[in-house]
């Protein structure tokens, strides 16, 4: 459902209800996302219980059975999907640590 503004211009409910983000401030999430994900990834790159974390997991049968899925065949296509696999579960602690974040912030600035 979209609603007109005074200005004429479309809107949903969903942007009168919060505060419009500015383009700097996108970016800026964007960039703390991008290196909250590389800096976890790195985690599991120098970290040695994340390395065996990751080694533990890769050995599972479900992950097993993800080479069948994707069917690779060779040890690189392997190698290639524990990678993929690291850097999703990175990227997603990354936007649950950038969320709680920004609601500490957002509880912090309406405190004041």
């Amino acid at each position: 459902m979209l609603l007109i503004t005074q200005h004429g211009s479309p809107s949903s409910p969903s942007t009168q209800q919060g505060a419009e983000v500015s383009i700097l401030e996108t970016l800026l999430r964007t960039v703390v996302l991008v290196g909250l994900t590389l800096a976890l990834a790195a985690i599991f790159r120098f970290w040695e219980p994340a390395v065996k974390l990751s080694q533990k997991t890769a050995a599972t049968h479900a992950w097993q059975s993800l080479y069948s899925v994707f069917h690779i065949e060779t040890a690189l296509g392997r190698e290639q999907l524990i990678l993929l696999g690291i850097i999703l579960f990175c990227f997603a602690v990354a936007l649950v640590v950038q969320v709680a974040g920004l609601f500490v912030l957002k509880m912090i600035r309406n405190r004041s």
